[in-house]
Parts: C-alpha cells; structure tokens; sequence
C-alpha cells in the first residue's frame, strides 16, 4: 500500500492547557517501505472519556520516529487517506516500558470511539476481556521489545482504518504514572493469495474478504497468507468470501488441482467457487464430520493431521464464470476458535478428456468422457468420477450412478445383445450397467415401464429395477458377459449409456469394478430359403412349449443367419415376417450336425406358441425313448452323436396348413441344462415340381456306388441337360421317385448300387455249398470244423474243408459275397464283426494269444448261448490263450468294405482263421464269430481291410430310368494291425461317426482294461469287483 505525500502542518499553538512541548510536530513511520508523516496537530482523545482533555502530550523524537506516552493517555492520530489492511499486512515496532501501568497498547482503529478489537497490548496490570489482542510475550517494565504483528489475521479492509491511537490506561489514583515509548513503526503487506489458471495468477483481495451466511462467520477469525501467496490457512469458525482480482471460467475441460492440510477437525472444511452472489452451492468438502446438502464431497476426505493432493475435473461438477473464492472452516459449536485446516496450490488447467470407445454394430463408436453426468442426484456421489485406464475400459470407484452421453444413438430391440468384460476389485452393494432411451430423463434408468434397462452383474444386493445376471463375477474375477438385453430392455433409441456401483451406505468409499470391451450388436436374422428366396426371419426368440424352455439359452445364429447353434436346453420359437402355407408338395430340407447329444432335438412349424395342440415337431435327434407327448418321431431317421446328416422331408405324411413359427426343440431338462450342442443349418422349404430328368439320358462311372457318389454323379450330368441347370440332385431324385424323404432317395441308390453287382454276388451258403444250420453251427463254435482234432489217421481239415480251398479260388477274388443269413450277423449297428477263439485243431497247439476275454453278457446272444440271460467273467486272463480277429466297414453300403464284407469274413474265418491258423471253438456262452455286439467284451482284435479294383457304369434313360452295372477287376484282402485304431480311420474319412467309435470302446475295452472294464460291468449286477 503506497500513501500519497502528506501536508504537514506545525503545531502553531498550545491547544491544551498545560502548555504541550514536543521535540518534533510530526510523528513519522513506514507504510510499505516510504515514510509516512502525521501532524500532531491532528491528533484527538481516543475515547474523550479516558484522555483528560489530552492534558499529557505526546512526546515525539527529533526524528520523529519514536513517540513516548506519560501518564492516562488516549492519543490518536488521523490517517489520511485511511489504511487499507490486508490478511497478509504487518507491523512492526520496538516497544520499551518504563513503568508498567494498567493497560499499555497500539491501536488502528475506523473511529476515535475505541475498540477493544483494534489494540494490540504490549503490557497490562489489568485483567483485559478477550476482545483485547495481548500480544505475547509481554513487555516487562524496563525492557525493550521487538514486535511483528499479523494484524491482517485480526481486522482488514479496504481504506478503512482512519486512526493511529496511542493508549495508556491509568485512571487510578495517580494518574500521572506509567512510561511507554513505541519507535520504528513499519506497516507492509506480505504476497497476498493466489491461484492459477492456465499457468495465470490469479490473486484475490482480502482486504474485502467478506462473510457469507448469515450469523454463520466468525468475523473476528481472519484468514493466512503464507510468504508465498500459495497457502491460505483457515483458523477458526469461518465462512469468508475473497474477490479475485479477475474472474476465472470453469468449463467442461476444468481441472483443479490443489494440497489441503488438515490440523483440527471439525463440522466442514470447504473450498469454493462464486460469483456474486456468494452462493455456498459451488463447495467442495475435504473434510468433515457432519453432513450438508448441495455441496460436493471429495474423496477421500481428510482426517486431523493428513495431507491430501486433490486433482480433479470440476468442470464435470459445474461450470460458469467466477470472481470469488470462498473458504468454509464451521465450527459453530463450541469452541469457535478452533479449526485450522490449509489450502494450497490452487490450480485449474484445462485437461483432454479421454473418449471410451464402444462397438456399436460393428462400428467403433467414441463415447466423450466429458459428458458424464449424474444419473441420479440423490444417488451419486459426485465427486466420484468415471476413470479411463485404457480407451475400451471405464473404471468405478466408490459410490457411482453416472451417466455418459451415446455420441451416435442407436436402437434397441428385441434382437439386441450386449456383450462386456466385467472385473470386481472390490465389492460394493451392487454393479449395474444400464441403458436409457429417454433422452430428457436420465434417472429412468431405475424405471420399470415397459420392462428394465439395467444389468446387475456383482454385488449382494437385489433390487427391483434390474436384471440380475448370472453367474455374478466374484471378488478378484474377470468375467466376459453376453446379454440379450432384448429380452428385457423395452427398446427404443439408445440415448446414454449408466454405469452404477452402489455403495450408498458410510462413507460411499467401498466398491471398485470396471466395465471393458462393451459391445452391442444385432442377432442375425434367422434366414431360411423359402421357395428359392432367401427370407431373414427377426431374431426374436419366443419360448415355446408347455414351460419346457430355459430362457437362459438362445439359439445362436450364424453371421450369415443359415446355421442355428443350439447349446443346452432351450425350446425357441421364431415369428416368420408371412406365415408359411404347407402343402402336399412341401419339402423341408436341412442339415443336422449333433456334436453332444441330449434328449431331444426336434424342428417345428406351428400355428401358435404351444407344443400341446398338434403334432408339429420332427424328432431328429436325442437318447430319450419315450413320453414324447405330441411330438413326431417315427419314420424320421435320427442323427447320433458325432454325425451330420442332410434331411429332406415332404411335410405331408406329418401335417399340412398355413403355420406363423418355426421353433426348434433342444430338450436336455433332466439333468444339466446347459449341455448338448447341436446345428442346424441351411434351412428350406421348397415345392416339390416334376423333376427335369424325365425326359433326360445321360450314365456316369463311379468306382464306389456310393450314395454321394450317386448323387454327385447326377449332379454333374444335369449340367448337360438344359431343364436342369441350376437345380439340386437331391431334390430331382426325390420327384422323380415320389418319394417322402431323403430316406427314401437313399434307400433307391443303395437298391441301384446292390443291382449293379446282382450278378456277380455269391451266398455265403452256396459258397461251402453247406445248408444254413451248418453255416449257423460253425459261427457259433460248432459243427466237425470246429470239433474235430487233425491228427495222423484222423480227420483232415484239408480234405474235409476243401470246398474253402476251391470257393477262394473261383470267388473270393472276383466276387462279391454276401454275408451268410445268420443271428450272428444280424443288428451290426457299429458295422464291426470279429472272431475269437479259444482252441486249436492240432492237438499240440494253441490259438495265438492275441487278446484277453473280460466278460459275456448271455443276452447280447441268446440264439448262441441259448439261454435267456446269465454271464461269465474272466478275470486276470483266466480264459487261457485267446485269439481275437475282425473287421470293420463303412455306413455307405456302396463303400468297397461295405459291400464286399461278406468277402473279408470269408478270409478271417475261413482262410485264416481255420485253414491258415487252425483257430476253432467259442468262449462259453457266447458265438465264435459275429457282430461286435454278441461277441464277448475283450480287450482288442487284429484286424482285416478289402480293397476292390471295380468299375460301377451307371445309365438313365426316359424309359428303364436308372440302371447300373458293375465289373470286378480284383478284391484284395490286408491286414489293417488293431481293429480299434482302425475303426478311428473310418471316423476321420467319414464312415463312421465318433459317437459310434466311443460306442466300440465298450466291446474293445484296450489292453490291460479289463480290470475297469469288469468293475463297470459288476456294479450293475450289483457287485464289487475285487482284482
């Protein structure tokens, strides 16, 4: 503070009697460094009741640096123009008591009417009331002392304090006692406070600090500037304004910064923004211990004795231009001196908010950070923010219900999905993310009109307006959820996005969870080929049924819409955009893969949403036998575990009608329902038409009549055939034949196939030239072949089996066998045949002990054993030398192996197995040779492959349609080592399924299993089985 130069005016006469004799008419100090000059004859009684008509005067040094007061004296002095006093002026002085009196002090003063308030006391005698500042240490009488008074700390204004008042108190008896001399008073203001903006100070004025509420200040408290001007150390009950010295604008962008210390606790320590008003709504609490409204809590709050760094983005909490800072420190109970807390380093700068970037569709779409808001005010604590660790992850912590704003909106329907990574670092009441398609009403997140919009994840607590999901991620997990939020959410346009972490209880501290990699995208259509139109159908999955679905499962489409994965037990049904008329020419086709088979797998159309009314489901797949209800299943081939088949089906033999849904049954309610996989794809509903080979001739070669190769060959001649071009075999064969399925078509080939080899097949019983019951006889163990022992003068099986000899010779090569008409052969449903034996014709020999026999089950041979049920079991190879040897063949019955299996039987039992190895006779109770499923479970076989040199010529024409025939170049029999290793190159070429290879485990158990094997096998007999 700078004072102009002041006139001075000579005390020209005595104005007081007794006459006043000064050394010097002026008394001089310093005000910021300049001197200062008071007349004395300005000078007036400072309260006119104590001065005695300042009949003492002041006596003034020669350099008028030094006032000394005699006696009861009241002195002051105008100042003019009046003294400005700030938080961080100060003055000092050297103060000397030569006799102690009553009370001995300065004062600053606005008036001559003496304020306790305004005096600063060097020494007294006299019990002083508290609106006296007795500076400490006192003044002994004697002594000189040094004084540096913060007297911003105890008063301040702007051109306000008028007076400098020189006050002895004796009004005692002798009043003429008491000595004090004050010299080299300096008056001088510190750094006064600021803050920064964009690298700008920013300073503030305390000299017009103002309170703010009403009877809320404790004015006679005054606010700190350190050296600095960084700090402001609040003291005491206060509520005090400052006005910058130029406003500062807080937007969206804002961020502050600022250290807080906090010595003495008590009810709220805040800092603030204002304009002119002064309203307390703009506060940001850093410590407390009782609770406001509108105001802002940071977190965490500061506890006595800490220190906090505080950085925030308070232009997330609001925004506008400001001219105040405000400083709240209430204490307004009790001890309102108390309470000391410091703010430090105010900053605001302006920050680049991070984007989180969502996939909408597809489409990477950047959500700004900037717009988080409260979804709900009396939820949020708001000064818990949304936190951006990566550009696809926003983290919660602490109590939060904000909102951010959807850059582009989008729709919500019924076919929506929402797809997140979730992880829980600590657990607060709930975490929630939610969906708002009301774009003026942010808090309808909580609303249940129409369905919900908000997904509970974690946290214990249940509340009404969400949809708990499950599993729930646990502490410490990470958890990828995806949600049709379709089925719940009442849809519409997508305007914001609410992320919700309750933690409402204490101190709103507890909770830390983070959303990552959100996603929403659109089911595919569910697209079936109608009539040869694609055809999307909306991908709004309807239960149906009579309560047998599990809503936790959906079908999943495919991108392209034509597969339908099915994964657990769900019965779903699809509303078609027109509904479907079936006709007596309708033929639904598909393909079915089952990869873990369960109870049911059925497809349906139907009129409405239940499955009690009609028939209207295809059982296709399944293990269940019975209580099927309404549903379809005889007549339908069934797909097995492993396998995929194609279907065609005209829908007429089950039902005709105008139908709206199409459903898919996936029926595993028993037990877990959420395993079985199936797929069902390319779907199609077609009218049959008369087929464009009627009028056609065209033949094809084939080294294989196989179905496919049937069907291929075909396919490939109606390029040729002009009324063809673009149309399907399958579809052709089945009007051509008028048949009802695909079953149909392929029992037609394989009938075609069989007639192309008609006359080159031989019966395995005009092969030994023998009657069925000695073919019978000698597969189950029996007859002289089997019985008879070569020995010198004895039977000779190369004569009395000579016929062997002569039909391997005429047939075996360029024939084709069929296998003989006997039980032991019927019902070879894993396509696997095998011989064991347990002798030898040579008296001295032994079959080659190849194998270990592990059990017979009577009833899988009853024809054989004879016996309706029963079993004998050969633990730790008790069964002797034991010598098994089979085959396999593929589930095409074009496949060489397949039809020339009669062939490969001849030479493992035959040739090998009697005449070359002289093996004979069967394990009790059970057939020498047969289909896998008879035999007795062993641990494994040899095994025997037939390749075939063949050509099949296949011919079409208007009249005879399809004939075939077949030339056998040669059959050739090998070794193919283990039967089960090569029954799993069947699976991988395809002619077998897995399901069937798990199946052959059962009957070769594997080396050194019979153990297990029998203990399987016992238990359910009700037995242990002890090794």
């Amino acid at each position: 503070m700078k004072f102009p130069s002041i006139s001075l005016v000579a005390l020209a006469a005595s104005i007081i009697s007794p006459v006043v004799v000064v050394a010097q008419s002026n008394i001089v100090f310093k005000i910021d460094g300049s001197d200062v000059s008071i007349p004395l004859s300005g000078q007036t009684s400072y309260d006119s009741n104590q001065d005695e008509r300042m009949r003492r005067p002041l006596v003034v040094s020669a350099d008028g640096r030094s006032v000394t007061v005699e006696g009861n004296t009241h002195r002051a002095l105008p100042l003019t123009p009046a003294l400005t006093i700030k938080a961080s002026t100060t003055m000092e002085l050297d103060v000397t008591i030569g006799d102690i009196q009553e009370a001995q002090a300065l004062c600053i003063d606005e008036n001559t009417g003496h304020s306790p308030s305004r005096c600063f006391v060097f020494a007294h005698t006299q019990d002083l009331s508290s609106s006296w500042h007795v500076l400490e240490p006192q003044t002994p009488e004697g002594e000189t002392r040094h004084y540096s008074i913060p007297i911003g700390h105890y008063f301040w204004g702007v051109n306000k304090y008028n007076y400098l008042a020189y006050m002895q108190d004796n009004d005692s008896n002798d009043r003429d006692s008491g000595s004090m001399t004050i010299a080299n008073i300096q008056i001088s203001d510190g750094a006064e406070y600021f803050i920064e903006q964009d690298g700008i100070r920013h300073y503030v004025n305390t000299a017009e600090q103002k309170s703010i509420g009403s009877g809320q200040d404790s004015w006679q408290y005054g606010l700190k500037v350190s050296d600095d001007g960084k700090s402001m150390q609040v003291q005491g009950n206060m509520h005090r304004a400052v006005p910058l010295d130029t406003a500062v604008t807080i937007d969206v962008n804002t961020q502050l910064d600022f250290d807080f210390t906090l010595e003495d606790l008590r009810d709220l320590h805040a800092l603030c923004f204002a304009d002119s008003t002064l309203n307390k709504n703009k506060c940001l609490v850093a410590g407390k211990q009782e609770h406001w409204s509108n105001v802002f809590y940071l977190s965490p709050q500061t506890q006595q004795g800490e220190s906090h760094h505080y950085s925030l983005p308070i232009g997330l909490l609001y925004q506008g231009t400001f001219d105040h800072i405000m400083f709240i420190q209430d204490n307004d109970s009790g001890c309102r001196s108390c309470g000391d807390a410091t703010y430090a380093n105010v900053k605001l700068s302006q920050i680049v908010h991070p984007e989180l970037d969502i996939m909408v569709n597809g489409v990477v779409q950047k959500i700004k950070a900037s717009t988080a808001v409260s979804a709900r005010d009396d939820q949020d604590t708001k000064t818990n923010f949304l936190e951006f660790p990566t550009s696809v992850s926003v983290t919660m912590i602490g109590n939060t219900h904000k909102a951010l704003t959807i850059t582009e909106p989008f729709t919500i329907d019924k076919a929506t999905e929402l797809d997140f990574d979730f992880t829980v670092t600590d657990f607060a009441d709930h975490h929630t993310i939610c969906i708002v398609t009301d774009p003026t009403n942010i808090a309808s997140y909580k609303s249940t009109s129409g369905g919900k919009r908000c997904f509970t994840v974690a946290g214990p607590q249940t509340v009404s307006w969400d949809v708990d999901m499950s599993p729930k991620t646990q502490l410490g997990e990470t958890r990828h959820y995806n949600i049709p939020i379709g089925r719940w959410h009442p849809g519409g346009t997508a305007y914001y996005l609410v992320f919700v972490q309750d933690s409402d209880a204490g101190n709103k501290l507890p909770g830390e969870s983070t959303f990552s990699n959100i996603e929403f995208s659109q089911r595919p259509d569910l697209v079936l080929n109608i009539n040869g139109v694609d055809t999307g159908v909306f991908n709004h999955q309807l239960s149906y049924g009579s309560r047998q679905d599990f809503s936790d499962n959906l079908v999943d489409v495919s991108d392209d819409g034509k597969t339908a994965s099915m994964y657990g037990n769900l019965w779903k049904a699809f509303e078609l955009p027109t509904p479907v008329t079936i006709t007596d020419d309708t033929v639904l086709s598909f393909t079915l893969d089952v990869e873990q088979e369960l109870e049911i797998v059925s497809i349906c159309f139907d009129e409405d949403l239940s499955d009690q009314v009609h028939a209207r489901c295809l059982k296709l797949s399944g293990y269940q036998t019975r209580d099927f209800g309404t549903l379809i299943y005889k007549g339908i081939k069934q797909t097995y575990e492993g396998e995929t088949k194609e279907y065609m089906i005209r829908l007429k033999e089950f039902y005709t009608g105008t139908f709206q849904y199409i459903a898919l049954q996936h029926d595993n309610d028993a037990t877990d329902r959420y395993t079985g996989i199936s797929h069902i794809s390319d779907i199609s509903l077609h009218e049959i038409e008369p087929s464009c080979l009627t009028g056609a001739t065209f033949n094809f070669n084939l080294n294989e009549c196989t179905i496919d190769g049937f069907v291929a060959g075909v396919q490939s001649s109606m390029a040729s055939v002009g009324a063809c071009a673009g149309k399907d075999a399958w579809r052709e064969l089945l009007s051509l034949w008028d048949g009802q399925s695909d079953s149909d078509v392929r029992k037609r080939i394989q009938d075609i196939c069989v007639s192309g080899n008609a006359g080159e097949t031989v019966s395995f019983d005009m092969l030994l030239d023998s009657e069925k019951q000695f073919v019978e006889e000698f597969f189950d163990g029996g007859n002289k072949w089997n019985y008879e022992v070569d020995e010198a003068g004895g039977p000779d099986l190369a004569t009395n089996a000579a016929r062997i000899t002569y039909a391997d010779e005429k047939f075996d090569d360029k024939t084709a066998i069929s296998l003989p008409h006997v039980h032991n052969f019927e019902g070879c449903e894993l396509r696997a045949a095998m011989c064991c034996y347990v002798a030898a014709r040579d008296a001295d020999s032994e079959p080659t002990d190849n194998s270990d026999a592990c059990y017979m089950e009577f009833k899988n041979s009853q024809e054989s054993s004879h016996v309706r049920d029963g079993y004998s079991i050969y633990p730790d190879d008790s069964e002797g030398a034991f010598a098994c040897h089979g085959f396999v063949w593929g589930n095409d019955s074009g496949y060489a192996d397949a039809a020339f299996k009669g062939n490969t039987l001849f030479d493992v039992a035959l040739l090998n197995g009697l005449m070359s190895n002289k093996e004979v006779e069967e394990l009790p109770g059970a057939p020498m040779c047969g289909c896998v499923e008879h035999m007795p479970v062993v641990s494994r076989a040899d095994c025997t492959t037939t390749t075939v040199t063949q050509n099949v010529s296949i011919s079409f024409n208007p009249v005879s349609k399809f004939t075939a025939e077949g030339s056998i170049t040669n059959v050739v029999h090998e070794s193919c080592g283990d039967l089960a290793t090569h029954y799993d190159q069947l699976v991988a070429d395809g002619k077998a399924s897995q399901h069937e290879r798990d199946a052959l485990d059962s009957h070769l158990v594997g080396d050194g299993q019979c153990g297990p094997a029998l203990s399987a096998f016992l238990s359910t007999k009700g037995f242990t089985y002890s090794p």
